[in-house]
């Protein structure tokens, strides 16, 4: 956690009375599946930053993603990647696992999908609508900045806050794919 401190994740200072659901995304993995590859990690110190550092009111966690589609790539991969994440979050010590809530549903895995499972296991657990999206800094915009403001609106009783993280490494052209395809996806969903 020691690098983080040179790190900028939140630029404004959220209403700390405020109970927010915090979420993330997976990336990738390191040792074939074995373990969290370094850009989740980042994420999820991102999101750890927001609550000790930045006064972030976190009351609960959110964390879908399953088994990874394709075997032969991360053939060691024995859990879901939201159980890999959790198990992280609590062995770092600023969260209890009574917090985290992860999706059951093992097939959840691209971020449109992962999205509508975090709101549905939100509204399944009646959890606030104050929903921090914490990610790399160019995962979150465009694609999930869009696919979040068009899946929950103002109108319809969310609060969003993001908290990028720029040091992440996401192809500038994979997110640009991503949006154009997300935007319709979410216009589809909503």
């Amino acid at each position: 956690m020691n690098r983080l401190k040179t790190k900028e994740c939140v630029k404004t200072k959220p209403n700390s009375k405020k109970e927010w659901v915090a979420i993330t995304y997976p990336q990738d993995f390191s040792d074939l599946g074995r373990g969290l590859g370094e850009q989740t990690i980042l994420r999820l110190e991102c999101m750890v930053t927001a609550y000790k550092d930045d006064g972030y009111n976190i009351s609960h966690i959110i964390l879908a993603c399953g088994i990874g589609p394709d075997r032969k790539e991360y053939p060691y991969q024995t859990q879901p990647f939201a159980t890999m994440m959790k198990e992280w979050l609590v062995k770092e010590g600023t969260f209890s696992a009574n917090m985290i809530h992860c999706s059951s549903d093992d097939n959840v895995w691209n971020c449109i999908d992962v999205t509508l499972e975090i709101i549905r296991m939100i509204s399944d657990l009646g959890l606030p609508r104050n929903i921090l999206i914490v990610s790399t800094g160019l995962h979150i915009y465009p694609r999930m900045w869009v696919t979040w403001k068009i899946l929950c609106p103002k109108s319809r009783g969310w609060t969003l806050e993001f908290i990028p993280a720029w040091d992440g490494k996401v192809g500038i052209l994979h997110e640009l794919a991503g949006t154009i395809k997300y935007i319709p996806l979410s216009l589809w969903y909503r």
